[in-house]
């Protein structure tokens, strides 16, 4: 026999709604005391993160970057985002909706250490919420020290923003280096210095 469903208003009294096929037993659906909207199975997400997107620097610069602006690229290999991704014009990167965001910038670093000389390099991640004044949000070091010719060294920045509005919330990416001559490397196939871009939930 169907099996039906019975919706109590507190009171002990019940709207009773017919199912058509066949129910085990009857069920009982308890809504709570306040006010919203049911969704369809077709809005129900089936899980996961919404937007994840990566970038990266393409080939190696030498000195300083405020912010890096030139080869940039969409990561490609083996991989291809979720979402509608990141929009990015002269190093300003652009969100595509709003919420909870997390960012991650990783530098790789080449430098020579003259005299056995300290080396800094730092990465910042940038943010303007009026689409015109940048400040740092959050910043990282690679300090390399040697005696040899050549030392590598790097450097990992992580930032969580709430963006609230993706027309004046941007973000960008800066390089600060000591030595003058510190290379910060690129690639056209493989990640050596990227950026990536998770969006962990709604505001």
């Amino acid at each position: 026999m169907p099996g039906q469903i019975k919706i109590d208003d507190g009171a002990g009294n019940y709207t009773v709604l017919t199912n058509g096929g066949s129910l085990g037993s009857d069920k009982t659906i308890t809504i709570p005391n306040t006010t919203g909207t049911m969704a369809l199975t077709s809005d129900i997400s089936a899980g996961g993160l919404e937007e994840v997107d990566i970038w990266h620097l393409t080939s190696d610069f030498t000195g300083d970057a405020n912010p890096i602006s030139s080869n940039l690229s969409r990561f490609a290999t083996n991989w291809e985002k979720i979402g509608t991704g990141m929009t990015e014009s002269s190093g300003t990167f652009s969100f595509p909706s709003t919420g909870k965001w997390q960012i991650e910038f990783i530098a790789k670093y080449t430098t020579n250490p003259s005299n056995a000389a300290e080396r800094a390099a730092l990465n910042y991640i940038q943010v303007t919420t009026n689409n015109s004044t940048y400040t740092q949000y959050a910043a990282n070091s690679a300090n390399m020290y040697s005696t040899a010719t050549s030392i590598d060294g790097g450097a990992y920045t992580a930032l969580l923003l709430d963006v609230t509005d993706t027309a004046n919330i941007k973000v960008r990416f800066e390089i600060q280096e000591q030595a003058g001559t510190t290379k910060t490397q690129g690639n056209a196939s493989y990640l050596r210095t990227f950026m990536t871009f998770k969006k962990l939930g709604d505001t």
